[in-house]
């Protein structure tokens, strides 16, 4: 059968800026656990809007796919959209987790002070495997860090959402109108549950952070954005312009060197900035080449390993520095993300890729961000 082509032009290096804006947070984090000079509280907020950066682009992708699925074949086919996901995200997934848990704690190089992998009972471990094999880890989170498997967080987000999300396109004939719905439910849901009149409430804290680690704004942004793409709606029309592009530009750089925060909504706000840039990146006929350069493919290629490896290779150049008493800023910085891009090319090379291969049976469409590569529709 032959399968249709989608292209979609310049996410790749959509994902490889997402992924130095955590990587880039990370690292001073990190420093300070080490107690060295670091700026984490300058660039914190980088972190968190990459992760919603590649909600936002997640949400947008395999929406549009789903739409473009159901629109071919009348329906979507449920187990083929889960066998890929499976393939994409679990192996590197559960490598992580298996590392973090069984491997990592053991060695010295890996050590990061006043920070211990610990457990109270053997049911406390019980509980964490079960979380993590669950992808319930936005929820493990709030109750027990794991060491190097904290940004799976992120991984457990996304498996919730595409565990739903199929099985809403699939019956939903009014899309924007629930993407609407969805996206102002959970906004007034945040709201509510910020009042300080719950805080009595037990597991109260646990409630709101896994609330707030869901993020169904940001990825159902990014769905709205793929609907109107589909149809060509005129809201693209008036977004996907060259003056629009500019300003949410400008816009997003302002925010970010200031960490502008607006109450109560800050996800959302910065999603629909994202969302914005998206569309004029693959819409607007003056960007289609504007991230389109091999370095930013390849990286953008092996993201995901960039997202699930850094904070490892992080820990390991800290303690190797900090071996020779070096602690210099930059040397650092070139160490840690030059290894981070070669342990996350070797793991696509020999972890991800076998998989990857075996998507195809399970695939409706080539889908691409670049004509030469396979896309990874996931972080």
């Amino acid at each position: 059968m032959t399968k249709n082509n989608i292209y979609f032009p310049n996410l790749n290096g959509v994902r490889c800026i997402a992924a130095l804006m955590v990587i880039i947070s990370h690292l001073e984090l990190n420093k300070s656990y080490f107690n060295l000079e670091n700026h984490f509280h300058e660039v914190k907020h980088l972190g968190r809007l990459g992760v919603s950066l590649f909600f936002v682009l997640s949400g947008f992708l395999i929406t549009y796919l789903l739409i473009k699925e159901k629109e071919v074949n009348g329906r979507i086919k449920i187990s083929f959209f889960y066998w890929r996901r499976v393939l994409r995200i679990w192996p590197l997934y559960y490598f992580i987790v298996l590392l973090s848990l069984f491997v990592l704690p053991k060695i010295s190089l890996f050590h990061i002070p006043n920070l211990h992998l610990d457990f109270d009972t053997n049911s406390q471990f019980f509980l964490v495997c079960v979380l993590f094999i669950c992808f319930l880890s936005n929820l493990l989170i709030s109750i027990k860090l794991v060491p190097f498997a904290t940004q799976t967080w992120s991984i457990g987000t996304e498996e919730q959402f595409y565990f739903v999300w199929p099985l809403l396109i699939n019956k939903i004939s009014n899309l924007k109108k629930w993407f609407l719905s969805i996206i102002v439910f959970y906004n007034v849901l945040l709201f509510l549950l910020s009042f300080s009149f719950l805080d009595g409430i037990k597991y109260i804290t646990i409630i709101r952070d896994y609330s707030a680690s869901v993020q169904l704004d940001s990825l159902t942004i990014g769905a709205l954005g793929a609907y109107y793409f589909h149809k060509n709606d005129h809201v693209i029309k008036r977004i996907a312009n060259d003056v629009s592009f500019v300003f949410s530009i400008l816009v997003l750089i302002l925010a970010l060197l200031y960490n502008f925060q607006v109450p109560h909504f800050n996800s959302s706000f910065y999603a629909f900035l994202f969302i914005t840039i998206i569309l004029n990146l693959v819409y607007n006929k003056r960007l289609l080449k504007v991230l389109e350069f091999k370095p930013f493919t390849y990286l953008g290629k092996i993201s995901y390993g960039l997202y699930m490896y850094h904070q490892i290779v992080i820990v390991l150049c800290i303690n190797i520095l900090l071996k020779f008493n070096f602690e210099n800023t930059i040397p650092l910085y070139i160490l840690s993300i030059v290894s981070t891009i070669l342990v996350a090319g070797l793991s696509y090379e020999f972890l991800e890729k076998p998989f990857l291969k075996m998507k195809h049976k399970w695939s409706i469409f080539n889908t691409s961000t670049n004509p030469k590569t396979v896309n990874n529709i996931s972080i």
